[in-house]
């Protein structure tokens, strides 16, 4: 038993010097270089940690946003990464309920 989540990476177009950056994507504590796109996953069901940030001129994760997730079978969610201005932290949020799948 699955369900989809969408994670759509991005940011503000103020902040285009993070062209030239690749963002991390964390699920669970595995991580992957990343794009700035949607992302679609498929996840067993139970509470599963998202986070995403991305590796700057700084030491250490850059706008570090993260979200816990409960994931029911069926059905489809939508979750939203936008980092602020670096040293302050991102957010990922979620762009709309769970809806079904």
């Amino acid at each position: 038993m699955t369900a989809n989540v969408e994670i759509d990476l991005g940011f503000f177009p103020l902040l285009w010097m993070l062209l030239f950056v690749r963002p991390r994507l964390s699920i669970d504590g595995v991580v992957e270089k990343s794009r700035w796109a949607k992302h679609s996953v498929q996840l067993p069901v139970g509470r599963h940690v998202i986070e995403a940030w991305f590796l700057w001129l700084l030491p250490g994760q850059v706008c570090h946003g993260e979200t816990t997730i409960d994931v029911v079978a069926g059905r489809s969610y939508k979750l939203r990464y936008r980092p602020t201005w670096p040293l302050v932290a991102g957010k990922i949020t979620s762009s709309s309920t769970a809806l079904p799948a």
